[in-house]
């Protein structure tokens, strides 16, 4: 796999180099490294000049951005300096360099990026055709701690792209993965009060039952299928049993990644129409826009 890692400079484009590191192996992955320099623009200096402190700017942040991989990858990692400004220049080189993934950490360097996720993260995210991780640090979390990845699945061709995704990466020993899918509650909405009196008869009451029973099979139905599906995951995703909550999507998988203390979410999106350019799907966007971890965004492939 090819994975472009976009750097600013910033500790959360360093964290995202550390992060994505780990599920790369030095023997099967390449690494290319994204860094656009400021430009600076003074008719007192020598354009030459403004050029060599361009790259010596550049040459340190990929230095040590490097120091932030696992040893082994070193060799095989090339360097791409940027022209364009990162929210464009990032896409066009992973177009150009063919990635297969992007990185990039969930805030820039700008002091308005402390808000909610950067600009950059945001533009990639939505105008990107491969998966992208978009990174951020916990550090409440141990170090010594096992890596624990949420899947969320509905089904959709998305989801099975998730799960092509997630084996080609190599998870460190002892990782913790989890799948989770959300049905609807039966609860969608609250009954009036003059209607639930009214619907107070043996009649109305077989129904629940059955309204119930029904339910109830179609949480079994996708527990099963859910099972299912894990077995085409990585091994750490075989294990644990998987997770059918009811509610709202987003809701339930952000409640589960505080539960379960996840470090990675992993989410589809909806392919790149017109729509979409402008909106991804609301529970991607709500997952990526609040959730305490990383976020890996899959976007679904456009069908020829």
């Amino acid at each position: 796999m090819k994975v472009l890692m976009a750097v600013d400079g910033s500790a959360d484009g360093f964290e995202a180099v550390r992060q994505a590191g780990r599920l790369l192996s030095p023997l099967r992955d390449q690494i290319a490294l994204y860094f656009t320099p400021p430009q600076v623009r003074d008719p007192h200096v020598e354009p030459r000049m403004l050029e060599r402190a361009r790259q010596a700017l550049a040459d340190a942040v990929f230095d040590e951005a490097r120091a932030h991989l696992p040893a082994e990858p070193h060799m095989g990692v090339v360097t791409i300096l940027g022209v364009k400004p990162p929210r464009t220049g990032v896409l066009l080189a992973a177009e150009e360099w063919k990635a297969d993934m992007i990185v990039v950490g969930a805030r820039g360097a700008g002091p308005m990026d402390m808000l909610l996720l950067g600009s950059v993260s945001q533009s990639v995210v939505h105008g990107s055709h491969v998966p992208v991780l978009v990174v951020r640090a916990r550090p409440s979390r141990p170090a010594d701690q096992p890596l624990r990845v949420l899947l969320a699945c509905d089904g959709s061709p998305t989801s099975r792209q998730a799960a092509d995704v997630l084996n080609h990466f190599t998870f460190p020993n002892g990782t913790v993965g989890r799948v989770i899918t959300v049905i609807e509650s039966m609860l969608v909405g609250t009954v009036p009060k003059w209607l639930e009196e009214r619907a107070r008869s043996a009649d109305a009451d077989a129904m629940a039952q059955a309204w119930v029973r029904e339910h109830e099979a179609d949480k079994q139905h996708q527990q099963e299928e859910l099972t299912r599906y894990c077995s085409t995951l990585p091994t750490s995703f075989q294990t644990a049993q998987p997770i059918v909550a009811e509610g709202y999507p987003a809701d339930q998988i952000l409640k589960t990644i505080t539960a379960e203390s996840v470090d990675l979410v992993v989410v589809g999106a909806l392919g790149k129409n017109a729509l979409t350019r402008l909106l991804m799907g609301s529970t991607s966007q709500k997952v990526l826009d609040h959730a305490p971890c990383s976020v890996l965004v899959v976007r679904e492939r456009p069908t020829s």
